[in-house]
């Protein structure tokens, strides 16, 4: 008999075969249980056994035909874990099957099936909404970033690699190679990054986070615990400084201490970081982000936690009200709610106690992964401003049912369910009216659509809450073009909402400026869904973003008076309007700087100006001065409208700002302001005025503002044009169809 062969090479023979004989009959074992299998793949899926456990990677396409093949020939559908399963595998499923996979999968199968010619890229445009959609299985985004790579659509694969870093970083693995490049395109942010512990892991994950916002981040890092000399120090060379806070770097406890005695240090800790805050916004230029301490993972004192003095989550509640107070008095200081930005990680994973023990990192890798997303968003917030305008659809979107087709009576909305989820959908929107969002109203519907809200009694919107309205059967980007311009503001203003994933799709095709979120198929995810949408978040809230509304509804008032007046100097004295002008105070303040942050157009230099600078040019009167101007005419109250900043140097006056709301242009209440702003100065003593205008991309329309004014040119170059004026020797510009007066 011979001897059993058990698979080892004989010692000293290097040069046999990598695989043993009993390697090959093991694999030849498998194979025929995945050939049984796969025969045998209707029963397999009835009893549950077998085809769960292959690894489909190792199968050959040919046998996965075989294998779709018998399901079809038994009239078995595929489940969807085993169509995922083939496709993450790099298998093609069949057209037939493709058409009941959710969109993801769908995509997969599509880049599955790619060869890299460029028509084909149009097959993968579902990956815009992909990009927008954090449903989307983890391991289905790594699928396709790698598979696009493997394409060669670099520019697609890092577009979607960014977008779900956070939650996916493998993705951007798969697309390291990619992402420097991509990065070193986009705008520079310099941020300078300190913290209550270690800060390095959140200096790597602030790059993504920054790249997917369309930032390129530079970080410095301050030494392990500097932060209070960062608080205390002047930040040069930096756009901005990041705070990372944690409640043991911040306050930590020693149990042997007594109660009381504990909670007057936890107390002296917040009183100091507090007053650094405050010594920050009042010696520093820059903004600065700090985060909120989040919910401890464990209570110290169980259920009286929030309440005893030993309890930890009443430490956390006190330090983060002190840091509050703090940023209520300066529109420099932004707190990033932690507990918000990392509300999709239990409590338990928020940290990781070995990395806080072995490099005092405070928070695991998905938390910081989370925290920086959140810095990020907020600092793109800072930039480019929340969204102004929110343009939205009506069938199946603010209410169930299509108004065409069902008629009034038919369609859902209500108390009821799910009627409910459609109501609580318009309260959201009425939400975000009431923090100054303007509502547009885009629908392809008959005319009379907007009437529903008026004739069904579930409805909580009313036709008056549109700022405009486009209800027809024209293309949604061409309506959401003519709404632009109508209202003065730009594309990179809205965003659209819409449950057609057709419309989504044609508006990021031809007006890519627009915000298209992805809104979820179910309608009873989107109230809460919407509350979730960062762009529409405010930085700061004045009593203008309560009245905006109403002051764009009196503006296109005022537009239908121009329609029917016979002439623009008749339209002009018809309006009957007053500019009552001010100085910048304490009340006015934080609206004076909201407008340095958000206006665009009628702009002359674009200069964001904080609280902190408006308040220095308000101290000394010799030094500067800010000015605003709250405009009404005889439809309504369209608040504060314009403002202006000025320096004063060697007896010349320099405009550092001009700016107006797109609600009063071309009404010449600017002539009117500037006016007064010239009087003012002549006041203190001054006669030589000097004027800058910086042009960009959305500023031309003041291009020739100045020379209109009387103003001379005194220099230019590709950067700026510079205008003087000596009061004095020229008339000063004015309105005869202004009424103004100064108010205090």
């Amino acid at each position: 008999m011979s001897p059993t062969v058990i698979g080892f090479p004989a010692r000293g023979d290097v040069r046999r075969s990598r695989q043993s004989p009993v390697t090959m009959t093991c694999d030849t074992s498998i194979d025929e249980i995945i050939d049984a299998a796969i025969e045998a793949a209707p029963d397999c899926l009835r009893r549950r056994v077998i085809l769960q456990a292959i690894d489909w990677s190792m199968v050959a396409p040919h046998k996965v035909s075989i294998l779709l093949s018998s399901l079809e020939q038994a009239h078995v559908a595929a489940p969807r874990w085993l169509s995922r399963s083939l496709l993450l595998a790099g298998h093609v499923l069949p057209d037939q099957t493709e058409r009941h996979l959710p969109s993801d999968l769908a995509v997969l199968n599509r880049l599955n099936r790619a060869t890299g010619e460029p028509h084909e890229r149009d097959k993968a445009a579902t990956l815009d909404a992909l990009a927008h959609d954090d449903r989307v299985d983890c391991d289905v985004i790594a699928a396709l970033v790698e598979r696009l790579i493997g394409l060669s659509w670099d520019e697609e694969a890092v577009r979607l690699a960014l977008a779900h870093g956070h939650r996916v970083p493998d993705a951007l693995s798969h697309a390291a190679s990619l992402l420097a490049a991509h990065i070193e395109r986009l705008p520079a942010a310099r941020i300078r990054l300190a913290g209550s512990s270690t800060t390095h892991t959140l200096a790597e994950d602030l790059v993504p986070a920054f790249a997917a916002q369309g930032w390129r981040v530079d970080v410095t890092q301050a030494e392990f615990g500097g932060l209070l000399a960062e608080l205390m120090g002047l930040q040069r060379n930096v756009d901005g400084l990041i705070v990372l806070l944690d409640f043991d770097g911040v306050a930590p406890r020693n149990w042997r201490t007594p109660a009381g005695e504990g909670f007057g240090l936890l107390v002296e800790r917040a009183e100091i970081l507090a007053n650094a805050l405050t010594e920050f916004s009042r010696r520093s230029g820059a903004p600065l982000l700090i985060n909120s301490i989040p919910l401890p993972p464990a209570p110290a004192a169980g259920l009286l936690d929030r309440r005893h003095m030993l309890g930890l989550r009443r430490g956390v509640d006190f330090i983060n009200e002190r840091m509050l107070d703090a940023a209520e008095r300066s529109n420099r200081i932004i707190v990033i709610d932690a507990d918000q930005a990392l509300s999709i990680l239990p409590l338990r994973d928020q940290v990781d106690p070995r990395l806080w023990y072995y490099g005092r990192i405070a928070y695991s890798a998905d938390a910081m992964r989370a925290l920086a997303r959140a810095f990020a968003q907020t600092w793109n917030l800072l930039r480019r401003g929340p969204a102004k305008v929110l343009a939205v659809d009506l069938d199946n979107t603010l209410w169930g049912g299509v108004y065409g087709e069902d008629g009034v009576d038919h369609l859902v909305c209500g108390e009821d369910s799910p009627g409910n989820a459609f109501r609580a959908m318009q309260q959201e929107c009425l939400r975000l009216k009431g923090q100054g969002l303007l509502l547009v109203a885009l629908s392809k519907n008959e005319p009379d659509a907007l009437a529903a809200f008026e004739r069904h009694p579930g409805m909580l919107m009313k036709p008056d809450d549109f700022a405009a309205w486009a209800i027809n059967w024209d293309p949604k980007p061409e309506n959401i073009r003519h709404i632009a311009a109508d209202l003065s503001l730009g594309l990179d203003s809205f965003v659209f909402l819409d449950d057609s994933a057709h419309e989504r799709d044609a508006m990021r095709r031809l007006c890519p400026e627009v915000v298209v979120p992805e809104m979820p198929p179910d309608p009873a995810d989107r109230p809460l869904w919407l509350r979730r949408l960062t762009c529409t978040w405010p930085l700061r809230l004045t009593a203008e973003d309560e009245t905006r509304a109403a002051m764009y509804a009196a503006e296109r008032q005022a537009r239908g008076l121009r329609a029917s007046a016979a002439n623009f100097e008749d339209y002009l004295r018809g309006l009957e309007q007053r500019l009552t002008i001010s100085h910048v105070h304490k009340e006015t303040i934080a609206r004076a700087a909201q407008m340095h942050q958000r206006t665009n157009q009628f702009n002359l230099t674009t200069l964001r100006s904080t609280e902190a600078e408006i308040a220095a040019l308000m101290e000394d009167e010799t030094r500067g001065l800010a000015l605003l101007g709250r405009v009404t005419d005889r439809f309504g109250d369209h608040g504060i409208a314009i403002a202006a900043t000025v320096t004063i140097d060697n007896g010349e006056a320099v405009i550092r700002s001009l700016l107006m709301s797109c609600r009063v242009i071309g009404r010449e209440i600017e002539r009117a302001f500037l006016g007064e702003l010239l009087q003012e100065i002549r006041r203190r003593g001054v006669v030589r005025v000097r004027g800058d205008y910086l042009p960009t991309r959305k500023n031309g329309l003041v291009r020739d503002f100045y020379a209109l004014c009387g103003f001379t040119a005194a220099g230019a170059d590709e950067m700026r044009s510079t205008w003087s004026f000596q009061i004095g020797e020229t008339e000063l510009p004015s309105s005869e169809f202004v009424a103004v007066s100064w108010g205090t």
